[in-house]
């Protein structure tokens, strides 16, 4: 039987860490990491300064229909083949990623509790809550290293991204089964979770 933990908490909180580190206590052999990020609409369609006006935090910007196929599929028993995406161009990869069914799959991002129709798939809601200055620190380091975007830009951004989560994100702490800190050891906090989900 396939489980479900959703990872939410505001940019920088620490959900992908978290997801990390629960891959790492259990072990790839039984479980999955679907990040939500990687299901960001294919925008080959549009010039690149029109790419860059679009608010990447905001559920419109994302395919939740085929996230949420995804997740079914996988808990029916049956692989997907997940989007990749390029966050320097805001393009899809032509690529995929194939994802396996196993004992846990772990889905993590500011918007997987956005809508009732995610929230009815998950065995547990997990919410990551960090300092928003340490939050901030983050998301400028990792998106400087990772996404190849200028200060500026990742400023905009992290403005847009506090929006989200004030307005989409803060709701999966009201519905979570567990609230964990972003600002402790990742191992400390992927012990808990699985303490409390019995893993």
């Amino acid at each position: 039987m396939t489980r479900v933990i959703a990872i939410s908490g505001g940019s920088g909180s620490g959900k992908s860490t978290l997801a990390s580190a629960l891959l790492d206590a259990v072990g790839p052999s039984d479980v999955e990491v679907l990040p939500l990020d990687a299901y960001y609409h294919d925008l080959a369609n549009l010039r690149l300064a029109e790419r860059a006006r679009v608010n990447f935090d905001h559920p419109d910007a994302l395919d939740l229909l085929l996230f949420r196929d995804h997740l079914v599929t996988l808990k029916s028993g049956e692989p997907v083949r997940r989007p990749e995406y390029d966050f320097s161009s805001h393009c899809r990869l032509a690529q995929s990623v194939t994802v396996m069914p196993r004992k846990l799959i772990v889905v993590e991002g500011i918007l997987v509790a956005s809508t009732r129709e995610l929230r009815e798939l998950y065995d547990f809601l997990i919410f990551v809550e960090t300092d928003r200055l340490l939050r901030w620190q983050r998301r400028l380091v990792r998106d400087q290293r990772e996404r190849g975007r200028e200060a500026a830009s990742i400023a905009s951004a992290w403005e847009r991204a506090e929006q989200a989560l004030q307005q989409y994100g803060v709701a999966a702490r009201g519905y979570s089964s567990c609230v964990v800190s972003g600002e402790a050891p990742a191992s400390e906090s992927a012990a808990r979770v699985l303490q409390h989900v019995g893993g």
